[in-house]
């Protein structure tokens, strides 16, 4: 019943959707059938219909869909993906399905390139895309997918193996918690919780961006790869079990050009659904079509606008709160209730007797003592960390499929990081040191948004350079 197990609880406009995947009148009927009416696996069990040939057919389509609907590609760096080309986008021929599951066979089973070809006839231009970018890569006469990609034994390896290393640091950053308590206190809206703070300072300013830039200056570790483009990255991806990544806060996302830059910090588990900003800046549907990518730049610009206009609300709200009526009075002409609508709905704000507060973190050039000072005493927490564990590390990890296809081990080191501090992420929000998002009174499951002024982010990267 392995089939019935597959289908069950998938929604079936979703699937019967899915251009990769082609019914027949007769699976249509089977498919809506069973999401109508099996409350239970034991329910499709009993029906006559289970078992069938039809079931069978039905499953080697959602086998193929699962699998690829689970795997998922990104970039550590800086993509410029409305201003980078189709052909120097490694990510738009990554997300096709039939490349996804590319990728994963390759990932294990490296090819002849006379092979490749052959059994890959379909994807031959796709293919030498990816040769051209060095997404993909020649060596000893075979075809090597050549960066970080990680599947399901994979990640186990990675999970088991960065267990302990997690709790030494959680351990290690829990011992300052006192410190960091005391410092966050100077932060003015109390209707922000100190949790929240420390989510994006410690979560995000240092484990994610601020380490980065550590492992640079330290040459440990280097995720600024040149790339076509004029872009700096190196790729990820990863097939991902059902779970895997609940609470494995590791994704910081955000738009740099903007003099109020939105940004938001969580977990990639497959649930989770960033409906905020920035991450709905880029939300589009497929632009595969003649003309797609100036359309999507030209949408991409004009959600911008919309975005500066939110963020220069909630500069008039600030950090004290606003009455109501003289926030309508501070708005300009080009802004309407609206907007203060829409930032409610976001949970960005809230109006409580009469005025408005804001829900978020809202970082101001004031603020970036008080982001340094709570930075500060973990830098030589992570820099001895690394010096004590650095080589354990390399030999827990050497059984992992990338590192035996080739990749050099400080590309694989930056995506195993993320699984280590997303780790210790997950571990502190359980500890109450950073929020929980997944808490009972969280508006943001997974995630939280944030916002700060330009000059601050720029204030950051320079601290983090001079702390190094």
């Amino acid at each position: 019943m392995k089939s019935t197990q597959f289908i069950y609880g998938l929604e079936a406009r979703r699937v019967l959707a899915h251009p990769s995947l082609k019914f027949d009148i007769k699976e249509v009927g089977y498919i809506r059938w069973l999401t109508n009416n099996a409350e239970r696996v034991e329910d499709v069990k009993s029906d006559k219909r289970s078992g069938s040939n039809i079931e069978e057919k039905i499953y080697i389509k959602f086998y193929f869909f699962k699998i690829m609907t689970d795997i998922q590609f990104g970039i550590c760096g800086d993509l410029d993906w409305h201003n980078t080309s189709a052909d120097d986008n490694p990510l738009i021929t990554l997300k096709k399905e039939r490349v996804k599951k590319l990728i994963y066979d390759l990932n294990r089973n490296p090819m002849k390139e006379k092979k490749l070809f052959s059994e890959y006839k379909e994807l031959e231009e796709e293919i030498k895309k990816l040769l051209r970018l060095d997404t993909l890569k020649k060596r000893d006469g075979k075809v090597y997918v050549n960066f970080t990609f990680l599947d399901e034994k994979d990640n186990e390896l990675m999970f088991e193996g960065c267990k302990d290393y997690a709790e030494d640091l959680v351990e290690k950053i829990i011992s300052k918690e006192e410190v960091i308590q005391t410092i966050l206190s100077r932060y003015e809206n109390e209707k922000v919780e100190k949790e929240k703070l420390a989510f994006f300072i410690i979560g995000c300013y240092f484990l994610d961006w601020g380490s980065l830039t550590f492992f640079r200056e330290w040459d440990i570790a280097n995720n600024l790869k040149p790339q076509p483009g004029g872009n700096e990255y190196i790729l990820w991806g990863e097939k991902q079990d059902e779970g895997m990544l609940k609470e494995i806060y590791w994704g910081g996302h955000m738009v740099p050009d903007m003099d109020h830059i939105f940004q938001t910090f969580g977990d990639h588990h497959s649930d989770t659904k960033r409906n905020t900003l920035p991450d709905i800046l880029h939300s589009f549907h497929d632009f595969d079509f003649p003309g797609g990518e100036e359309y999507r730049s030209l949408l991409f610009e004009k959600r911008k606008g919309l975005a500066s206009e939110l963020a220069e609300i909630i500069k008039i709200i600030g950090k004290d709160g606003i009455n109501a009526e003289e926030l309508v009075k501070e708005m300009v002409d080009s802004f309407s209730t609206t907007h203060i609508s829409l930032l409610e709905k976001l949970h960005y704000v809230e109006e409580d007797e009469g005025s408005y507060h804001l829900l978020i973190p809202y970082f101001t050039e004031e603020d970036v003592d008080m982001i340094a000072d709570c930075i500060k005493p973990f830098v030589p927490v992570l820099e001895n960390w690394i010096e004590d564990n650095w080589e354990y590390f390399r030999e827990d990890l050497k059984e992992t499929r990338p590192i035996k296809n080739g990749v050099p081990f400080d590309e694989f080191f930056i995506q195993a990081w993320h699984y280590i501090f997303g780790s210790v992420n997950k571990k502190l929000a359980r500890k109450d040191l950073i929020y929980d998002t997944y808490s009972d009174g969280s508006k943001h499951k997974g995630y939280l948004p944030g916002i700060g002024e330009k000059k601050v982010f720029d204030a950051l990267e320079n601290m983090v350079t001079d702390l190094s």
